[in-house]
């Protein structure tokens, strides 16, 4: 048997076993979006500087924004819970806020917020931008409105966040943005904090 011959699953096999979940997750991703291409579904594509919002989740949009994880493939899949956790814990949570993250009309990513009203330090819980329009700056700037906000927060002296380290992280993504280490660990996650008032770098 040619290696052409072969079903794709007998060539996932062939893979070293560390790599046959993430192949697997990649291969239903792209199928996924070839489905939906092919019943006339996917939708355009909002091209890098669209401008961004950040929305109430409604029962017409949650399941949308709950899709969205989804699409995230690893090691990104491992280090961010999915939405619907997210909205699992906000319900028992009363200072959980959150808001699902548009490119022009289109969703595309989730954040929510520790926000505390008697501390000084605010904490940007959950962050996720689906695969399709990662790199096209929509995390930048949805970060850079939840800031604006945060920044109306009663005492508000910091925004603190915390991530994993290694290969897929987003350290670098935050740093960009002027969070630094603060030398602190959140379970097996590294704290950053941005100083408040912010200057963009």
């Amino acid at each position: 048997m040619t290696r052409t011959d072969k079903s794709l699953e007998e060539l996932v096999r062939e893979l070293p076993p560390e790599l046959h979940g993430p192949v697997r997750d990649a291969i239903e991703l792209l199928l996924d979006r070839h489905a939906r291409r092919t019943a006339g579904t996917e939708q355009t594509e909002p091209p890098a500087g669209t401008a961004v919002s950040l929305r109430q989740v409604t029962g017409e949009t949650v399941r949308a924004i709950c899709r969205l994880s989804d699409t995230l493939v690893p090691p990104k899949r491992y280090m961010v819970a999915p939405n619907a956790a997210s909205f699992a814990q906000a319900l028992f949570e009363p200072k959980a806020w959150y808001r699902a993250i548009y490119a022009g009309e289109t969703p595309v990513g989730f954040l929510m917020l520790y926000d505390d009203p008697d501390e000084p330090n605010y904490f940007l819980w959950r962050l996720m931008i689906a695969t399709p329009h990662q790199g096209k700056g929509f995390g930048r700037q949805a970060v850079e409105q939840l800031i604006e906000y945060v920044q109306t927060r009663p005492g508000a002296a910091q925004l603190l966040v915390s991530c994993e380290e290694g290969p897929g992280s987003p350290e670098g993504f935050y740093e960009a943005l002027g969070f630094r280490r603060n030398g602190k660990m959140y379970d097996d996650e590294v704290g950053l904090a941005l100083q408040l008032p912010y200057r963009p770098e």
